[in-house]
């Protein structure tokens, strides 16, 4: 886990503070979702054709913060574009390795209290002016159903 996604830009060995460099994910979010322009802005951005709108989409999901978190190393390497192999021609990042392992934490840690609040932060950030329902807020629970499918996935790929 590189320093970009720690607070401060400084690697924390116990990992209990990874992906709390949480405003420059939202901010990639943000612009990828809501327009360049929507940083400048005080509002969330909104013209009528933004991503947001167009995909009806009212909170981050681990997808998306592990695409940001790949994205901003993506932005700081010396790569220049993402091949088809999902590794960095210059760099030699796998940064589709990258993006599985990032997912795949933030799926099993969604409910705890610390990747909660980095979440809300986010949220906040990005969508603050937007009129969010009464229950897009509560986002229904699949860690149980994910866990079991992870460990199947690790049994069958033992036998490989």
């Amino acid at each position: 886990f590189p320093p970009v996604l720690f607070p401060g830009l400084i690697e924390d060995k116990s990992m209990k503070t990874v992906f709390g460099n949480w405003e420059l994910l939202a901010r990639i979010l943000k612009a990828s979702l809501c327009g360049v322009s929507s940083l400048h802005q005080e509002s969330s951005g909104g013209g009528a054709h933004t991503n947001s709108l167009k995909w009806s989409v009212r909170q981050i999901t681990p997808g998306s913060l592990a695409w940001a978190s790949v994205i901003g190393i993506f932005l700081l390497s010396p790569d220049t574009e993402f091949s088809s192999t999902g590794t960095g021609k210059k760099s030699n990042i796998s940064y589709r390795t990258l993006f599985y392992l990032y997912k795949k934490v933030l799926v099993s840690k969604w409910t705890t209290k610390r990747i909660i609040a980095i979440v809300t932060h986010i949220n906040r950030y990005i969508f603050r002016a937007a009129k969010i329902s009464a229950d897009s807020g509560e986002q229904e629970d699949h860690t149980d159903a994910i866990d079991r499918a992870l460990a199947a996935l690790d049994m069958d790929s033992d036998s490989d």
